[in-house]
This record gives structure tokens, C-alpha cells and sequence, in this order.
């Protein structure tokens, strides 16, 4: 692992991929130690790459402080990163942000969150929409509540709705995915 840190990119980026493919002990803190001082694009999609591979708690959790971050491109690719884990892994990852006092960072965890596949999904954008307290939280759990097609949040979307009852957009946005849930 002490090759991450090799002043030749193909070396780290090669070294990257290796540890996706078959991981040793401490592969995960490692990534991200090179993934916070990473500059070369190439070598920083290995790396992200790598760490949804391994797909592990800990690889999840190295990933979350980059969601933080003021370099978009990061922050977005982290977050596709968590996205390409599964459900088991990245939701514990993320949950936690839910109640983070940063609006920003509890919309990539809602994000995230909408994007995977398990079964307490809907309940848990439900939970924001009812007691997120910033409007465009809630309309991050409207839109990926609309994505992933849950029309068993239509309750939680009503509640949206009357929380907010002055914003056209909520109105707008709670009618478009009333409306897609019916199909059409």
C-alpha cells in the first residue's frame, strides 16, 4: 500500500485498482488518505472505484467525509461511489447525516440514500419530508421519492405540503409526484 504514495501516477493508480480487486487489511483508510491528496483525476476515479469495490463499512465511512468537501467533482463522485455499494453497506453511512446540522450534507445523504435499493427507503425519505425542518431537504426526498417510485410516502408527502403550505414549489413538487405515483 506504501506504493499509493508513489510519485509515478500510473503506479498509484494501478496500485488502486489492485486493492479493489483483492483487498488487504487497512485498504479502505489508506484509499482515502490518497484520496484526500489525490490531484490526478485518473488515479482519484481508481481509488473511488477501488472503494465501492471492497464495499465494506469501513470503505462506506471513508467515503462520507468527502460528501463535506467544496471540490463538487469529489464530493459527487464519492457519493456515486456510496450509490454503487449495497444497500446494507452504504445506508449505516449514511443515515447518520440525516440529522447533521449542514442542510447540504443531509441532501447527498437523502440523495444517496434514494438511490438504493432497500426496503426501509421510502421510510426514511418519509421521516424527512415529515420532520426535516429546510424546505430544500424535503424537496430532495419529494424528488427521490418520485425517482424511486414510492407512492406509500403519499401520506408523508401530504405532510410535506401542509409543513409548508406557502411554497408554490413544494406545492408543485408534492403535485408531480402525487401525479406519478397514479401514473400520470
Amino acid at each position: 500500500m506504501a506504493a499509493l504514495e508513489d510519485a509515478d501516477i500510473a503506479m498509484r493508480r494501478d496500485v488502486a485498482h489492485a486493492l479493489g480487486h483483492a483487498p488487504s487489511p487497512g485498504a479502505e483508510a489508506a484509499l482515502a488518505r490518497r484520496l484526500q491528496a489525490e490531484g490526478d483525476a485518473g488515479v482519484r476515479e481508481s481509488i473511488l472505484t477501488a472503494l465501492a469495490r471492497i464495499a465494506t463499512s469501513d470503505a462506506a465511512a471513508a467515503l462520507v467525509p468527502f460528501l463535506d468537501r467544496e471540490d463538487a467533482a469529489l464530493r459527487n463522485a464519492a457519493l456515486e461511489s456510496l450509490q454503487q455499494m449495497p444497500a446494507e453497506v452504504a445506508a449505516p453511512a449514511l443515515l447518520p447525516l440525516l440529522d447533521h446540522g449542514d442542510a447540504d450534507l443531509r441532501i447527498f445523504a437523502v440523495q444517496g440514500l434514494g438511490s438504493l435499493l432497500h426496503a426501509s427507503r421510502a421510510d426514511w425519505l418519509a421521516r424527512v419530508m415529515e420532520r426535516d425542518a429546510d424546505v430544500n431537504v424535503c424537496l430532495a426526498a419529494v424528488e427521490a421519492l418520485a425517482e424511486a417510485g414510492s407512492p406509500e410516502a403519499l401520506s408523508s408527502l401530504e405532510t410535506l405540503a401542509r409543513r409548508f403550505p406557502e411554497d408554490a414549489f413544494v406545492a408543485f413538487a408534492v403535485d408531480t409526484a402525487r401525479s406519478s405515483f397514479r401514473g400520470g
